[in-house]
């Protein structure tokens, strides 16, 4: 298996958008994402994208191949993202093949198999309203 590292990828054309993200060789000039993009909500982890090399910079040229996963993200509360409900589900997701990020500290994304039988949002859903004032 080939091992996953972070490179300079740019999603707009005048370069100003530039970040770090880790990804997976899968081919010349294709790089599967292995975290979620800030600067571009069209890409997502798992999605297969061509890139342009140009002086150390990847520029983003199209997804090849979307991925796997389906992405759902919410805003949470320190007091969310610190509690026993959430890590829970995390563990939930991952042992059913999903994946977690916590982004910035409170931008809580999950990325899971389209065909999973977990109801992300209604489980989520439940837990957020326990922090609700």
């Amino acid at each position: 298996m080939l091992e996953s590292s972070g490179i300079h990828i740019c999603f707009n054309a005048d370069g100003r958008e530039i970040e770090i993200l880790d990804v997976t060789p899968f081919g010349k000039d294709k790089f599967r994402i292995e975290e979620t993009p800030i600067f571009n909500p069209a890409v997502t982890m798992g999605d297969i994208i061509q890139v342009k090399e140009e002086n150390g910079v990847y520029y983003y040229q199209e997804t090849v191949q979307k991925s796997p996963f389906k992405r759902y993200a919410w805003l949470l509360s320190k007091e969310a993202v610190d509690s026993t409900a959430i890590a829970a589900f995390k563990h939930r997701i991952i042992e059913n093949e999903g994946k977690c990020e916590l982004i910035f500290g409170g931008l809580f994304v999950i990325h899971i198999p389209k065909n999973t039988s977990i109801d992300v949002d209604g489980e989520m859903n439940r837990i957020i309203e326990r922090f609700e004032i």
